[in-house]
């Protein structure tokens, strides 16, 4: 099983992604540019996982939500990997309540490190929404400062994030497609377990 951990984002706030993309490749030429249909923010990237180690991920998801209090996001900026400079990928990121995002990673993180046979990214967590691959750039790299400007919305959109899901992902020929297996809500108590390894 293909699997990754994700949060939602509503539709309203994928539209204006969305819209902001379409008006971005009037610019830009790219590789690649991501579809933005079933459009999440990963939290982790599991690969293969065998089936057997379902429960114990539902579990551990459970434990760690029960002590994450909901908290609130909106869009952020213009980003690149590695740099703008000779980017690979173009991103925006998030802004808001971003320390409970990252104590909701790292706290998953700790939990997976736990069974054997389960590997995810160990990167440094940048939570980012992918817009394109490879954008060619021209000069002295992508202008990220004036894409803010010009580009993005003084108020963008937020919302409220209360769960945290799961995701089969099975390549088709027509593309990936995404099912929720399991989603654990905030601050519920799913478990009297303590969310640190034992």
């Amino acid at each position: 099983m293909r699997l990754f951990v994700a949060l939602d984002i509503p539709q309203h706030a994928a539209a204006y992604i969305a819209d902001v993309q379409q008006r971005l490749r009037q610019d830009l030429t790219a590789d690649r540019w991501q579809s933005l249909q079933n459009l999440h923010l990963t939290l982790h990237f599991l690969g293969e996982v065998p089936e057997s180690l379902l429960p114990a991920i539902c579990e551990d998801m459970d434990i760690v939500s029960a002590i994450i209090q909901p908290f609130t996001l909106r869009v952020g900026g213009f980003g690149a990997f590695p740099h703008a400079e000779h980017p690979r990928v173009l991103w925006l990121g998030l802004r808001g309540q971003t320390d409970p995002l990252k104590q909701l990673h790292l706290l998953l993180g700790k939990r997976f490190d736990l069974h054997e046979g389960l590997s995810y990214d160990q990167k440094k967590y940048k939570p980012h929404i992918t817009l394109a691959r490879g954008p060619r750039v021209q000069g002295n790299g992508l202008p990220l400062m004036e894409w803010n400007e010009r580009y993005l919305a003084i108020e963008s959109p937020r919302w409220e994030v209360k769960h945290v899901h799961l995701y089969q992902s099975e390549l088709k020929p027509e593309g990936a497609v995404h099912t929720i297996l399991h989603s654990s809500t905030f601050d519920k108590d799913h478990s009297k377990k303590q969310a640190g390894p034992e």
